[in-house]
């Protein structure tokens, strides 16, 4: 009987030490699973890498935001250049150090008033409006359907991007540009929207989104490795 007993003690011990070498071979392959995935799991964050501001100069500035459309596009969109400076102002006063933007209702009025306005130097603006720089956004495309597709929802903002010092007068061209030349967003970024999404909601989405790509130009960031 004392024999039976010490053989049912070692069985016991035995099948415990399978049941637990068990659930740690499938808490290794878990782990295994995810780190394979995203190896980032295992620090809690994503890897990230550094990119420098190409112009860092709009920190403490006071910044006049100038947005150009043909005049189609202003027929479909007629608030476009008030609605795409309010959100390029949000997203420059949120990350850019210091940095103030005049405000964009009286520029948008100045602009209907004024429908000559671009035939001037962008920096002839800047005084008028007590500005150290200007930042004339020239949209180049600015729409909510996929090519091609106008029951798709997809927005899409391409424009050149200049800045004006007007220290050096209405005789100098811009003092910067973007190294990879129009910036250009589309929202969703993977495909049309999802059945439902409304051209507003597109629209304003878009518009955000360029804002931020926008700023970025204006200050250090770490982005997500892809």
């Amino acid at each position: 009987m004392l024999g039976s007993h010490e053989a049912m003690k070692r069985k016991h011990r035995h099948l415990r030490w399978l049941s637990l070498a068990g659930l740690a071979a499938l808490l290794a392959g878990i782990a295994g699973c995810q780190a394979l995935a995203a190896p980032w799991l295992m620090w809690g964050k994503e890897p990230t890498k550094h990119v420098p501001a190409e112009y860092p100069y709009l920190a403490d500035k006071n910044v006049l935001i100038l947005v150009w459309a043909e005049q189609d596009t202003l027929f479909d969109y007629p608030y476009v250049q008030y609605e795409l400076s309010e959100y390029v102002r949000h997203a420059l006063e949120t990350h850019v150090k210091d940095v103030k933007c005049v405000p964009s209702k009286p520029v948008a009025q100045m602009q209907r008033q004024e429908p000559d306005w671009d035939q001037v130097h962008a920096a002839t603006f800047a005084k008028r409006f007590k500005a150290d720089r200007v930042l004339l956004i020239e949209l180049l495309e600015y729409g909510t359907r996929e090519p091609g597709s106008p029951h798709l929802f997809r927005g899409r903002i391409s424009a050149n991007v200049k800045v004006y010092d007007p220290s050096y007068g209405t005789s100098v061209g811009p003092v910067y540009e973007p190294t990879g030349g129009a910036v250009t967003v589309e929202y969703p970024e993977d495909g049309p929207g999802a059945w439902g999404t409304d051209d507003l909601t597109i629209r304003r989405q878009t518009m955000e989104l360029f804002a931020l790509e926008l700023a970025g130009k204006f200050y250090d960031r770490e982005v997500k490795v892809e």
